[in-house]
């Protein structure tokens, strides 16, 4: 491994939430029974992370989804390109970390990790609560070389809710995960968590806006906390647009975010 790539520091930061920017909206309002799905999105986010210089972070990701009235499948395939002194570690989402001897106007791009998730949905528990359950594996297909993954699998389990109060919908995550770590990256495993709230501006658009924490990912750096507002439009039956920003507000957090998304249903 490139000597670039070795941890400089305990300083963790976070690219832009695109699992949380893509599935809030998503969790509001229950599908048709049985759906197939497919979301390409542009995602940029900077910050310094408490160093001197910035990094910045382009993801293109393309998410497939299939789900059924019992069950959601899911897979994600993000293009990465990330400038300056960081490397990128864990699920795309979850953050990148400094990495020594590196170019501040250092460039790599490639494909990154393959994510593969399941969610099972048990449905209205208890006072009208809709409650999922989910898993998520990081495959690490992704050139740890090029500081754009670790080479190691990492796991994730969580549960997301919703309930529908009139016009307002809150919404929830609560989870845990596994990081994979080698002698190079001793990443530590961790609570991870969102809330936030959505509603309709018209019959075919929807805003809101969610606060989403995650806990260190090494020994020493800081926890993750991000405050995310959304917006999602239908266009017809099947297509539809979403944008998001982010402000990130510790050490481990971008300083920006933003994306676009256009999604499609077959």
């Amino acid at each position: 491994m490139k000597t670039h790539l070795l941890l400089r520091t305990a300083t963790v930061v976070s690219l832009a939430s695109l699992a949380a920017a893509t599935a809030a909206p998503a969790q509001t309002v229950p599908p048709p029974a049985t759906t197939l799905r497919a979301d390409t999105s542009l995602n940029y986010s900077r910050g310094d992370y408490g160093l001197a210089d910035d990094t910045e972070v382009w993801v293109a990701l393309l998410n497939t989804t299939y789900e059924t009235a019992s069950w959601r499948l899911q897979a994600a395939l993000p293009v990465i390109n990330i400038k300056g002194p960081a490397t990128v570690v864990g699920n795309i989402g979850d953050g990148v970390t400094s990495a020594p001897g590196r170019p501040t106007d250092d460039s790599e791009t490639g494909l990154g990790d393959l994510t593969l998730g399941a969610a099972y949905k048990l449905g209205p528990v208890a006072q009208g609560i809709n409650v999922d359950l989910g898993a998520r594996v990081k495959l690490p297909t992704a050139d740890e070389d090029k500081g754009l993954g670790t080479g190691e699998v990492d796991t994730y389990v969580q549960a997301d809710v919703y309930k529908k109060l009139g016009k307002i919908v809150p919404f929830g995550t609560l989870g845990y995960r596994f990081l994979g770590s080698n002698r190079t990256y001793r990443l530590k495993d961790g609570v991870f968590a969102s809330g936030g709230i959505a509603s309709p501006l018209t019959t075919a658009t929807t805003v809101g806006a969610s606060l989403n924490w995650r806990e260190q990912i090494v020994a020493g750096g800081d926890d993750a906390t991000e405050l995310m507002a959304f917006a999602m439009h239908t266009l017809d039956a099947q297509w539809r647009v979403q944008g998001y920003v982010l402000k990130g507000f510790t050490d481990a957090s971008p300083d920006l975010g933003l994306g676009a998304m256009v999604g499609y249903q077959f």
